[in-house]
């Protein structure tokens, strides 16, 4: 999968890679398998990854079991060393310890907090580390994220689509940001930024694009309104009337 999205990298569309480490299935030899199963992931299979440049970012599922931090711990340092940027995958209803990790090893963001707690955004608010935060996935499972709290609390707050066949089986950020405003007590204006600048930065490419500034890449949506604000409160209304990639229109309702 890896080696297809490098090679759909090369045409019209930034695909950012990201290589996902998760535990299996508790088993009764559990530990032994565990522990064989990394040696050869955290040796061979991220070496080999980075380098034949098939993923910029290496995510970290979490696991509340404290039999299995020792393994998550030699992710994170493996990463590190391999000069991956890493992100923490925290879908648990216990998320403090991905927190703690996030902000000890520096990455770049952390998904999944609709469990955060004040005192959580307050360790993440004293850090670099950016909340990604899923509204499809708090509106299909019926838990909010905490986002008025995360950002009050002055954390930098980005929205993804969580798109997944089977869970979240949504790729339309308009809703995303429909759902942020709606659902998240999100602003419009912070529903926008999250989407655009603040996802740039939490994929490490903000200095090209997610912002309309000189020397970025012109990467534009022209919407069917007069006002911005409608954006966050038009659920389920396509609002997208030209689609422009690096400054080329390559859709648009007009032909």
């Amino acid at each position: 999968m890896l080696r297809v999205l490098h090679a759909l990298n090369r045409g019209a569309l930034d695909i950012v890679p990201t290589f996902l480490f998760r535990l299996g299935a508790p088993a009764e030899d559990r530990p032994r398998h565990d522990a064989a199963a990394a040696d050869r992931i955290f040796r061979d299979l991220m070496f080999t990854i980075r380098r034949r440049r098939l993923a910029r970012f290496a995510d970290l599922q979490w696991d509340t079991d404290m039999t299995r931090r020792p393994l998550l711990i030699r992710f994170l340092e493996a990463a590190l060393s391999l000069g991956f940027a890493r992100k923490i995958h925290a879908d648990q209803r216990s998320c403090a310890g991905a927190v703690s990790l996030a902000v000890e090893y520096g990455v770049t963001s952390i998904d999944h907090l609709e469990y955060a707690t004040l005192e959580q955004a307050r360790v993440l608010a004293a850090s670099t580390t950016i909340a990604t935060l899923l509204p499809c996935a708090s509106f299909l499972h019926g838990h909010p994220a905490p986002a008025r709290t995360l950002i009050d609390e002055g954390v930098a707050v980005a929205l993804g689509s969580n798109f997944n066949p089977c869970h979240t089986p949504s790729l339309n950020m308009q809703t995303v940001i429909s759902l942020a405003a709606i659902q998240l007590a999100m602003s419009p204006a912070e529903a926008i930024a999250a989407a655009t600048i603040n996802s740039a930065h939490a994929l490490h490419a903000a200095a090209r694009v997610g912002s309309l500034e000189s020397g970025k890449l012109a990467d534009v949506l022209i919407l069917q309104t007069s006002d911005y604000r409608d954006l966050a409160y038009q659920l389920g209304t396509n609002l997208v009337d030209t689609t422009i990639k690096r400054g080329e229109i390559v859709s648009t309702l007009r032909g």
